[in-house]
């Protein structure tokens, strides 16, 4: 068996999490963990299909996103892990 890593990731700028409610996923993170919010992207910024929140705690930052219509598929994941690794 070979030891070499088969994904080498040299390191990451953000984690995005996909769930149902952006907003009470990024209050429980600030209250239970101590994040601090970041940035906000929805409606309001002008975004019409997702509403993201931003969060940071030192070097660790989470985006919870939450699509507000299905109008297109999520993501693939494996595109991004590629991006971040070269």
């Amino acid at each position: 068996m070979s030891n070499t890593d088969f994904l080498p990731i040299n390191g990451t700028d953000y984690v995005e999490f996909y769930v149902g409610n952006a907003k009470q996923a990024a209050h429980y993170y600030q209250t239970a963990f101590g994040f601090q919010p970041l940035a906000y992207a929805g409606l309001e910024t002008g975004l019409k299909d997702r509403a993201s929140y931003a969060l940071r705690q030192d070097k660790i930052t989470f985006v919870f996103t939450t699509l507000l219509h299905q109008i297109r598929p999520l993501p693939n994941i494996t595109s991004y892990m590629a991006m971040a690794s070269k």
